[in-house]
């Protein structure tokens, strides 16, 4: 498994674990709270942790693409 599949795999996890139960989000580091973010399209939750999209963005250069990727091919559909 290459670091961006790992990656993919990681926030797959952590957005089913929100989806689940949206009170453990402050429980994820800093990089997962804004790729769940950005990949449930939740401005309100990025707000919690950064401030501007771009800065967040710019924070995850891997996880971004890792997150576009679970955003577009979906959570649900990948047993990891």
């Amino acid at each position: 498994m290459n670091e961006l599949d790992a990656a993919a795999s990681q926030i797959r996890e952590k957005v089913r674990m929100i989806l689940a139960d949206e009170k453990r989000f402050g429980v994820l580091s800093t990089g997962e709270r804004i790729a769940v973010a950005v990949v449930l399209d939740r401005y309100d939750l990025l707000q919690r942790v950064w401030g501007t999209i771009a800065e967040a963005l710019y924070r995850l250069p891997t996880w971004t693409e890792a997150a576009l990727r679970v955003q577009r091919d979906g959570w649900e559909e990948h047993p990891d």
